[in-house]
């Protein structure tokens, strides 16, 4: 489908004032943008929600006695462009988990392994100045999402497993897969699950025409080199444009994916209006990776950092909406974070709660004084039943804090629970 370019009519919008307001007289429809204690004491992933039924007052009102929540006045904004290619499907699915992790574990071994090795092999074989065998990268995003779409915790955790001085084509993969997942989280068709796959794993084929010297630099780069690297998004998109049988979104990602909503990206400066659905995606999954990824010139942070700076730089650089739903796939302790307790004692979250997302299973790896322990299964929820406070979640740490890696326990076979 070519790409095309739409106006969309001026209309009215709702311009956002605050007021603070008693939980008692909250009500259904409402959009709490602050909490009168720090959000991550809540079950609330972040401050900003809709309250969509009683139940949401009943769990507000567990945990505070007044909120901040959003008035609309209208406000007028003219009209806009905007292009419409490579937008999600209209019809909404929903997916269920038909497989239990620990099977799917098996299966999505294997499957990772597999594609993690194509990741490697197309990359260097672009180094070369040979081409991309894109039968065999749809082939493999397809058996990526059969295995997401089955149960997609046991592919995310394969996804732990990860070395900085491959990180290119790792980071390449892990994009690949958070879309896959982000996709049927938003409840994307199977087809288009397979575009976000692909494109996620090729929008940074680029980079293999940027010199080693400053791929692979110990330091950050000053601007000129900066300036070599930003190339990347054109030579990606020159590169898929040699290839026959790839969809275009895959080449508009290419090109796009640092670009930001409010224009300050690179390498074109466009804004929203020429910024596509899929690309909207990526760089989100993009940037959460980045993030969180021990790089050669710096250590990872922790996934709820990363949460936070897409949260904060919403409606400058990354879609709102998008960025919203995107913070609700993930989650607020995702499988594999490390995080420390109350108590001082740290391990790794190895099953989501997902009626009480705060209180997740969580595998105990260093005692109170951060010295190597006995693995002990702690579930949070049946603490929190027995008042146990101090076995509460305090911090979340980037991976390797207190000689705490998630692929090292993941070697060593560490699964789901």
């Amino acid at each position: 489908m070519d790409k095309k370019t739409v106006v969309r009519p001026g209309r009215t919008l709702k311009e956002k004032r605050v007021m603070q307001i008693a939980v008692a007289g909250l009500k259904v429809g409402m959009y709490v943008s602050e909490l009168d204690r720090p959000w991550l004491e809540t079950p609330f992933i972040l401050q900003g929600f809709h309250i969509r039924s009683l139940a949401d007052i009943e769990e507000i009102a567990k945990y505070c006695q007044s909120v901040y929540i959003e008035l609309g006045e209208d406000t007028w904004q003219p009209a806009e462009e905007r292009a419409v290619k490579e937008t999600l499907s209209q019809r909404i699915n929903k997916y269920n988990t038909t497989t239990p992790r620990a099977k799917e574990m098996i299966t999505a071994q294997s499957t990772h392994q597999n594609a993690r090795a194509l990741t490697r092999s197309f990359m260097d074989e672009v180094r070369l100045g040979r081409g991309i065998d894109i039968k065999e990268v749809k082939a493999t995003v397809s058996e990526c999402v059969r295995s997401i779409l089955r149960n997609p915790d046991a592919m995310l955790w394969m996804a732990k497993l990860r070395s900085k001085d491959e990180y290119t084509s790792e980071h390449s993969l892990n994009v690949g897969l958070l879309a896959i997942a982000f996709g049927r989280h938003l409840g994307a068709s199977e087809e288009d699950l397979n575009k976000l796959g692909v494109a996620g794993m090729l929008h940074d084929i680029g980079k293999m025409q940027t010199p080693l010297e400053i791929l692979l630099k110990e330091t950050r780069l000053n601007e000129d080199e900066f300036q070599i690297m930003q190339k990347h998004a054109q030579q990606g998109r020159d590169i898929l444009l040699a290839h026959r049988n790839i969809y275009h979104g895959a080449i508009d990602v290419a090109y796009s994916h640092h670009e930001n909503l409010d224009g300050s990206g690179y390498p074109r400066k466009i804004k929203a209006g020429n910024i596509t659905d899929f690309t909207r995606i990526i760089t989100l999954c993009d940037v959460y990776d980045a993030i969180t990824s021990d790089r050669i010139y710096k250590k990872g942070a922790s996934s709820l950092n990363a949460l936070r700076i897409i949260h904060d730089e919403a409606g400058k650089k990354f879609d709102p909406k998008l960025g919203q739903q995107f913070i609700d796939c993930i989650g607020l302790y995702p499988p594999g974070s490390v995080v420390e307790l109350h108590s001082g004692e740290v391990g790794i979250v190895i099953s989501t709660n997902h009626r009480h997302r705060h209180l997740p299973k969580v595998m105990l790896l260093r005692d109170s004084a951060k010295q190597p322990m006995p693995e002990r299964i702690l579930n949070l929820e049946k603490t929190a039943a027995a008042g146990a406070a101090e076995q509460l979640i305090k911090n979340v740490l980037p991976n390797g804090a207190h000689g705490v890696r998630v692929e090292t326990y993941v070697e060593k076979g560490l699964t789901l629970d």
